[in-house]
């Protein structure tokens, strides 16, 4: 397939309005060009036939004969008048060239004769006042030559032809302004984002002050997908300095105790001990490793929920009792279950549900008190469990559900900060939400939202 060839949006605008312009001057020479002719046409039958009934009027008709009054026009101004029978006799009048008029038919419109002289436009009227005072039909005849009269037309039809031209020019130089209108922004946009693609500024962005909307829209949408671009560049940035921030020290770990193992493990007490904590670094590696691999898969679409009616209540139950046994006495929870079913992957919000449970148990003093309630709410299945513990600062709020994020206070508290990342999008691929509401020092609140339909 051939490519197409690229051109700049101003010899784009300019080559389409020429063609355009072109076209139109055709158009236009055409019209004006038959346009003129018969409003040429019409005004010289118009003119030469307020001439003929003017000096109709000059007429009388006494003793069976029509006789001319003192001012009546035999030939004025290049025009000749006659008066004619029914059978075209010529009763009163003048014409240029007697033989030629003699012979002609009586034809009641604007027409032309070619005589020995030249050619001339003829016009007939019925005179009325005449024709009832006789008895029979009475015309009259007004005669021009057609070199006279068309020369007073022809610098209309001419001037008419020449501001073609000129509204041509007119409107090739509106076209060529507005073209810069558009095509100047176009090019400071495009310098935008080749200087973007090239030297990576992404925090550069497309600037437009203009009044055309369309502009105006393509600027805010590219600026908008650049600042998703650079947020999307910055989060991976950050996870993968994370990755390798969680990873360093397990590894650290493991290779330490396996040196001291070889080196130094001399009883196998100590060789138990160096294993044991090798198991516990490599476990708590495989689970970096998992729940990496499980947000991934939900970040792009590689884990298809596997629906089926389920009673929250009951989830809920088994993972409270789960904690309580092994926590003791340093829990409590408060209960308020509505008898709340939803279509689910129960594997998927059974992650949810324990990571939203252990974390505020996990950020609650002890003994914490953990408060859990479900209910139906505008057609959706609601989860919400809330805590009394230290809470969460507003500024970090925006950030809770980013992978690796854990508030300063917690920087040191076991977990890798990729449960709740884990459970926003759980939350999202079931076309629900996953909403938090905390106050420093008094606790947090995390809704699940899933549609019960």
């Amino acid at each position: 397939m051939r490519g197409i060839k690229k051109v700049s949006v101003t010899k784009y605008i300019i080559s389409y309005l020429i063609a355009l312009i072109f076209a139109l001057s055709l158009l236009m020479v055409a019209f004006v060009s038959i346009l003129a002719d018969r409003m040429i046409y019409y005004d010289i039958q118009n003119a030469l036939t307020k001439e003929l009934v003017k000096n109709n009027k000059k007429v009388i008709y006494e003793d069976d004969i029509i006789k001319p009054e003192d001012d009546f026009r035999y030939v004025d101004d290049g025009m000749y008048f006659q008066i004619l029978s029914e059978d075209g006799t010529v009763i009163l009048g003048e014409s240029p060239e007697r033989e030629v008029f003699a012979r002609t038919e009586i034809i009641q419109r604007l027409r032309t004769v070619v005589g020995d002289k030249g050619e001339y436009y003829i016009v007939d009227r019925i005179n009325k006042r005449m024709t009832k005072a006789a008895g029979h039909i009475i015309y009259n005849r007004c005669i021009v030559n057609k070199q006279d009269i068309d020369s007073k037309y022809q610098f209309i039809k001419y001037t008419s032809y020449a501001s073609i031209p000129v509204f041509l020019v007119l409107v090739l130089g509106a076209g060529l302004v507005m073209s810069r209108k558009i095509s100047e922004p176009l090019k400071q946009m495009s310098k935008t984002a080749e200087t973007i693609g090239k030297e990576g500024e992404l925090s550069r962005r497309m600037e437009y002050g203009g009044r055309i909307t369309e502009l105006g829209v393509l600027a805010a949408t590219n600026n908008r997908m650049l600042e998703r671009v650079e947020e999307m560049f910055e989060t991976q940035k950050r996870f993968s300095s994370d990755v390798a921030h969680e990873l360093r020290t397990p590894i650290a770990v493991l290779l330490a105790q396996c040196e001291y193992a070889k080196e130094y493990a001399g009883t196998k007490e100590e060789f138990d001990e160096a294993i044991d904590v090798i198991y516990r670094q490599t476990k708590r590696t495989n689970v970096i490793i998992e729940r990496l691999l499980n947000l991934n898969r939900l970040e792009n679409g590689r884990i298809v929920p596997d629906v089926e009616e389920a009673d929250l209540d009951e989830m809920v139950r088994s993972v409270c009792d789960e904690i309580e046994f092994r926590e003791k006495d340093n829990v409590r929870f408060e209960l308020s279950l509505s008898g709340v079913k939803a279509r689910i992957d129960i594997g998927l919000i059974l992650i949810v549900i324990q990571n939203l449970i252990q974390n505020a148990v996990k950020y609650s003093a002890l003994p914490a008190t953990v408060k859990i309630t479900t209910e139906y709410r505008e057609g959706a299945a609601i989860l919400e469990v809330r805590d009394f513990g230290i809470g969460i600062r507003e500024e970090d709020l925006p950030h809770i559900f980013a992978p690796f994020y854990r508030v300063e206070k917690s920087r040191n508290s076991e977990g890798f900060g990729l449960g709740l990342s884990l459970a926003y999008r759980i939350a999202r691929i079931h076309g629900g939400e996953l909403h938090v509401t905390s106050e420093w020092g008094k606790g947090s609140a995390f809704t699940l939202v899933i549609n019960s339909k």
